[in-house]
């Protein structure tokens, strides 16, 4: 069938030609992208275009074209006195939806010609979805009526606009290169399916498609091929599989037998290199090709009932970073002279020179890959989908070894006489986290390992102090903030003419809120008062809140002027502003304060501290006392922001 089909490569501005309609039929799910998913795709988009502009990463060059993926789709039977032709959307409609919804914001930017706006169109309607055809429309003509029927549109694109002001893309000349690249030079792959195609058997083979070579693995062949016998090969790749799976312990890769002759009785001793794990892997296999009929029957029987267990304990974990990035996390922290892009598209031009092939040695680099992943599996957040009510977990794994029989616990990470160190921890890796939901770019997961690294108290183990982890993960964030704030003097700035940045509203950065967030909770959670409030003050805002991925900047005395009420004319200063997720952004962004607090408080719950803190004033506005509370709150938040207050 894949022969047969048409296949052509569209600019994006050829994709959003008003003589061509695609339909998202029924059968399809709703828009579902937030902010890690449309983010990844902005900055993939402002990287090739030559735009990236991110910390410790050299500029990249701009790239001819940027190759976007696929869009598959059937031809319509259409009537021959309609001139358009009609296209059904069989897969990439979440990319086809982000991009009508990024057209949308360039059209309100007017940075490009109306004559090459002219020939645009947001082409795209929905299947028995009214709702959302009428998202699109809105954005597009810049209404807002439909904002609570569909939120998750309007979410992305506040999403795209903070992004491109949070960047320093929403300033000339950056938005017209960014836009010109994207509608010229930004290609998606449209494939055509035949007519008569079984639209219903050929979306199941869609979804179930074989998946594509990746990278990492051709950089594993590159290895391999290096190593001088099958032994090490075999070593290798057992080590390189097992911390390939970013969503299990790393222990948990190896075969059960295996574990503790390389890891030890509990499972938490590190090899001393990677010959100690050969000899052992060697052992171990040719022990195995020893075995009798009824030894490896009943041996894989008794493995199979262990591996049962294994896995309904794997599934409750996710993982902060995919397997890609993670290799050149190691790659950059064990050649720390050496520039490593942090983003995998560039994988195997970090690792492989054209000249000198590989940069580092097989042996050597999985060596280091097998301890950072124990450090990484044991000291960094994962997201736990066990816990209730705790997005995050910070946990180390554990064998509890009997006479009998070997089993495994989930252990906090520094110990059961230390809950509080462990979940000042957890919430501020989480807080680093939600900062940057972006696979890419994690500088401070690199950050936070090379403290691990540094930090080592026992190498035999990896044991880490927590109380020094604490201290240097509190200065890691010391030193970003200082990054984005500078001066003080500067970043608090309420000159109308030159705000200073932490004034600046939507431009603000997810990370100063998440900061404080932090900032307001550690001194909460030690029982000390913020301004006269107690965590008992705010009562189940305080237990309950967890960081999670909120992106858009609220303005609590909104920009739009509620009914009757005066318009603030300092609308984005830091006293005003939260971060709240994007859906209720979109819901609430116009309500008055009285009516956001009310929802609020009907609902039970409080997005942030920030925001809780601010729902305690009786009054907020742009005059009188609304504007005396305003002031108090920002000068106390600023306080607490920059350490001064504690």
């Amino acid at each position: 069938m894949s022969d047969l089909n048409q296949v052509e490569q569209l600019s994006v501005s050829v994709l959003f030609d008003s003589k061509t309609q695609y339909v998202i039929p029924i059968y399809q799910r709703n828009y579902a992208w937030g902010a890690p998913e449309i983010e990844q795709l902005l900055q993939d988009i402002s990287d090739a275009a030559g735009l990236s502009n991110q910390p410790d990463e050299t500029a990249s060059a701009k790239q001819a074209a940027y190759y976007l993926g696929s869009l598959v789709v059937y031809q319509r039977t259409t009537h021959s006195q309609q001139s358009n032709v009609v296209y059904e959307t069989i897969d990439g409609q979440q990319r086809h939806i982000t991009l009508a919804i990024l057209l949308a914001y360039l059209k309100h930017q007017k940075v490009l010609s109306e004559e090459k706006l002219a020939g645009l169109n947001i082409n795209l309607t929905f299947d028995s979805r009214p709702k959302s055809s009428r998202a699109l429309a809105d954005i597009y003509t810049g209404q807002t009526n439909g904002e609570t029927e569909e939120p998750n549109i309007h979410a992305a694109f506040s999403i795209i606009r903070r992004f491109f002001k949070t960047k320093g893309l929403d300033i000339e000349p950056k938005t017209k290169l960014f836009f010109e690249y994207l509608l010229e030079s930004v290609i998606i792959l449209k494939v055509v399916v035949p007519p008569q195609t079984d639209l219903n058997h050929y979306f199941e083979i869609m979804n179930n498609r074989g998946e594509q070579l990746e990278k990492h693995e051709v950089l594993k062949a590159k290895f391999m091929a290096t190593l001088g016998n099958d032994e090490q090969r075999s070593c290798f790749s057992t080590i390189w599989d097992a911390c390939s799976n970013m969503t299990r312990y790393t222990q948990m890769g190896f075969q059960s037998d295996l574990r503790k002759a390389v890891f030890g009785d509990n499972w938490q001793a590190m090899p001393a290199s990677f010959e100690a794990i050969q000899a052992t892997h060697t052992s171990k296999q040719q022990k195995q090709d020893a075995m009798t009929l009824r030894e490896i029957i009943s041996n894989k029987a008794s493995s199979a009932n262990s591996d049962d267990k294994e896995r309904e304990k794997e599934e409750r974990f996710g993982t902060v970073i995919d397997f890609s990035n993670f290799l050149l996390h190691v790659l950059k922290l064990i050649k720390p002279q050496e520039k490593v892009s942090l983003d995998d598209k560039k994988l195997i031009d970090a690792f492989i020179c054209k000249e000198t092939g590989l940069r580092v040695e097989a042996k050597t680099f999985v060596y280091e890959l097998l301890k950072y992943r124990i450090l990484f599996d044991s000291y960094i957040i994962k997201p736990d989908q066990h816990v209730e009510n705790r997005k995050w977990s910070l946990l180390t794994l554990i064998a509890n070894t009997s006479a009998t029989s070997t089993s495994s616990s989930y252990n906090n990470s520094f110990g059961k006489d230390q809950d509080v160190l462990n979940e000042k921890l957890r919430m501020i890796l989480a807080m680093f986290h939600v900062s940057n939901p972006a696979m890419v770019y994690k500088r401070w997961l690199n950050d936070a390992l090379k403290i691990l690294n540094t930090h080592i108290t026992q190498d035999t183990n990896l044991t880490v102090n927590g109380e020094v982890y604490l201290t240097e993960l509190e200065r890691l964030s010391d030193r970003y903030f200082k990054e984005i704030a500078g001066d003080k003097s500067l970043a608090f700035s309420e000159d109308e003419e030159n705000p200073g940045v932490l004034h600046q509203g939507t431009g603000v950065q997810n990370f100063v809120f998440n900061r404080l967030d932090y900032l307001l909770w550690r001194t909460l959670s030690e029982g000390k008062p913020v301004g006269g409030i107690t965590k008992e003050n705010l009562a189940g805002h305080f237990t309950s809140f967890q960081f999670a991925f909120r992106t858009s900047v609220e303005h609590y005395f909104p920009q739009t002027d509620p009914s009757g009420a005066s318009k603030m004319k300092d609308v984005d200063r830091f006293g005003n502003l939260c971060l709240i997720s994007p859906s209720s952004n979109s819901r609430l962004s116009n309500y008055s304060p009285q009516d956001k607090k009310k929802f609020y408080q009907e609902n039970n719950r409080a997005e942030s501290l920030k925001q809780a803190i601010m729902m305690s004033y009786p009054e907020w506005g742009p005059v009188g006392q609304g504007l005396k509370n305003i002031e108090k709150h920002e000068s106390l938040m600023l306080e607490v922001l920059s350490g001064t207050k504690v």
